[in-house]
Parts: C-alpha cells; sequence; structure tokens
C-alpha cells in the first residue's frame, strides 16, 4: 500500500520555560547557538546561521571561510507566533552529503507554531510537512527526521537556550 500524503508529515513538540518573544527570537535570530553542529551542508561546520524576517527571506548557514549554502526561504512570517520555511536540504543523489535542491516544487516546509501559555511558558510546535515533494526515497527521509538526533534533539538543544543554558 503507498504511503499518503498524511504519512509524509513529522510533528514534534516541546514546552519551554520562556516567554513567547523570547522563544521566537531565540529560534529565528541565535539559531546557531542550538543548532546542532553536526548539522550543516557546507563542506566545513557552520558559524552563523540566518533567517531574514521577512516573507521570501533566505534561511542560511555561513561557514568560517565565508562560504554560505542556503537551506531554505520564509514562507510565512508572523512574529512571535509563526515562522514557516521551505526546506530545500535532503541527501545528494547517489552520495551521502546533504545538499540543497533549490527547487521550490521539490521542497518540503517547516512551520513552527509558538503558543503562550502563561508569561514564562511556551509551546512550540513543528511541522514538517509535504516531504513526498522530495521524490523517491521521501520515505526514509521522513524516517530520518522522525527519529533520533533529527527534530525532537533539535527542539530540545532550542529548549536549553530559550531556557538560557548551553545548549
Amino acid at each position: 500500500m503507498a504511503n499518503t500524503v498524511e504519512e509524509a508529515v513529522v510533528r514534534k513538540s516541546i514546552r519551554v520555560q520562556a516567554g513567547i518573544e523570547r522563544a521566537f527570537s531565540v529560534f529565528v535570530e541565535q539559531m546557531e547557538t542550538w543548532w546542532p553542529a553536526t548539522h550543516h551542508i557546507g563542506k566545513t561546520p557552520f558559524e552563523a546561521i540566518f533567517v531574514e524576517p521577512r516573507v521570501g527571506g533566505r534561511w542560511y548557514e555561513r561557514d568560517v571561510e565565508g562560504k554560505v549554502a542556503d537551506w531554505g526561504t520564509v514562507l510565512a512570517w508572523d512574529p512571535p507566533h509563526r515562522v514557516t520555511f521551505s526546506w530545500h536540504v535532503g541527501p545528494g543523489h547517489d552520495q551521502p552529503d546533504w545538499v540543497c535542491d533549490p527547487d521550490i516544487a521539490k521542497a518540503s516546509e517547516v512551520e513552527i507554531r509558538f503558543t503562550a501559555e502563561g508569561h514564562a511558558t511556551t509551546l512550540i510546535e513543528l511541522e514538517h510537512s509535504k516531504l513526498e515533494r522530495h521524490g523517491e526515497g521521501y520515505e526514509q527521509l521522513r524516517a530520518v527526521f522522525d527519529g533520533p538526533g533529527a527534530w525532537i534533539t533539535i527542539l530540545e538543544h532550542f529548549a536549553k537556550a530559550a531556557e538560557g543554558e548551553k545548549a
């Protein structure tokens, strides 16, 4: 039986002990402080990660040599409640390294919602959808994103940073 579009979605959530404005700010403005250093697409680890704060803005990494590698584009920008990115990153054809495919038709989407639960707690909900756009092998890609070391681990690192701990 073929996988359905619904099965091509990964959903994760986490609560952070931080106000909604701080949580959003740490997520989009301080990503390199909490994003796992092993999760990069350039030849060398990133030095900084940028989210240009507007619809149509770039989401990309820059390494120590100044080289940039795109990850995606900002599709929705509603601070401090929501940000959505196109996700252009996946394994290269016949190679283990992950690369950026600039074709928007082959990009999945990552939506992050921030919901205040009082003045000092925020619920973060992440939905990585439209994985089938990555083409053949997207089921394995979904399993990677849903597994350990992927979105849940990334959100745990984010939570530590948003709560003022070292990620």
